[in-house]
């Protein structure tokens, strides 16, 4: 593992922010099969197994001098409550989704993992860090770790977050039992210390047309609503804080780095015709938002070829890491739709 410890940034009134630490990825995997769709009962997804591997660009750890308290950001408007046991036999939105990964032009292993769970409306992303392919170790235990929560119901030890729903909540612990299983792996071989991960997660509850998005790091969810791409996610970076320059790029913020982690946790009400986008930063760093958006307008309707066309142009611009894209269709069931 590269270690880069970047000096002191001034912000404001000269406040040390942070030393930042960053990683370089080495051995990595090659790819996974190719994705394709499996129907189920309200979502369609790509097929087993649930963890696949893919790569992308090496995420970066700033690791403060003091740990600032970190706010949680306000829930999204609307006062939206997803209590997830299901209110009757059928759904109000359903939800299709493919998935799709590249180990780019540049790299020829993977650190990125994504995990599918048609009967549990989950689907994520988990981008990798670490050397002598520990950032591969970290995202396939992230991911591995998030499914096997939602498959046995069983969620760790972590208490509540009242502000949450409950589907939020499993989000969130399912991410912070990752956080720690990935630090007790780290402990027992040198060869992983250090190692972390981003992840960015969506969990729906088709029969309350609601959706929880947890993250931390820098991949992202975006949403794809009346031609207009929205991303809704803020990146966990120094540069989302105000530092400018080499280090803008610095994580602030991964699983598997410290025993505290502040998972964000949003809710929204998803709306027929939307679409939504999880990625790694292999993807947004190389295609512009305006560009992401003019693809799933012009094939939303085909999202094995929208995915496709994603990743070819991450290519086309160089594709110098690895990219991974899930993209996620909510349609219709002929229920009266709520209004978010």
């Amino acid at each position: 593992m590269l270690y880069l410890v970047a000096g002191a940034v001034a912000l404001g009134l000269g406040v040390l922010l942070a030393f930042a630490v960053v990683m370089r990825r080495r051995a990595r995997r090659a790819p996974g099969p190719p994705p394709g769709r499996v129907p189920g009962a309200a979502v369609s997804a790509v097929p087993a197994p649930a963890v696949l591997a893919s790569s992308a660009p090496a995420p970066r750890v700033a690791a403060p001098a003091a740990k600032p308290a970190a706010a949680r950001p306000a829930p999204r408007p609307s006062g939206i409550d997803d209590d997830d046991e299901p209110s009757g036999p059928q759904a109000l939105i359903l939800v299709t989704a493919v998935a799709r990964t590249d180990p780019g032009l540049k790299r020829k292993h993977n650190e990125d993992a994504y995990g599918v769970l048609a009967d549990h409306h989950l689907f994520l992303i988990a981008d990798g860090m670490g050397r002598h392919a520990a950032g591969e170790v970290a995202s396939q235990l992230c991911v591995e770790t998030v499914t096997e929560c939602f498959r046995t119901g069983k969620f760790g030890e972590a208490p509540p977050d009242p502000t949450l729903p409950r589907r939020g909540n499993r989000l969130r612990a399912a991410i912070l039992e990752a956080n720690g299983r990935i630090l007790r792996a780290a402990e027992l071989k040198e060869a992983y210390h250090g190692m972390g991960t981003t992840v960015v997660a969506l969990c729906f509850s088709p029969s309350h047309q609601r959706v929880s998005i947890a993250h931390v790091g820098d991949s992202r969810c975006y949403r794809y609503r009346d031609a207009k791409l929205e991303q809704l996610t803020t990146d966990h970076t120094l540069g989302a804080i105000g530092v400018v320059g080499k280090t803008a790029g610095v994580l602030s913020r991964a699983v598997g780095i410290e025993e505290e982690l502040d998972v964000d946790v949003t809710t929204e009400a998803p709306l027929p015709g939307d679409i939504y986008l999880l990625c790694s930063d292999g993807l947004s760093r190389m295609v512009p938002d305006a560009e992401v958006g003019a693809v799933l307008g012009e094939h939303g309707t085909d999202l094995e070829r929208a995915t496709k066309r994603l990743i070819d142009l991450a290519n086309e611009r160089g594709g110098r890491d690895n990219v991974t894209a899930v993209l996620v269709r909510v349609d219709a069931t002929g229920r009266p739709q709520q209004v978010p």
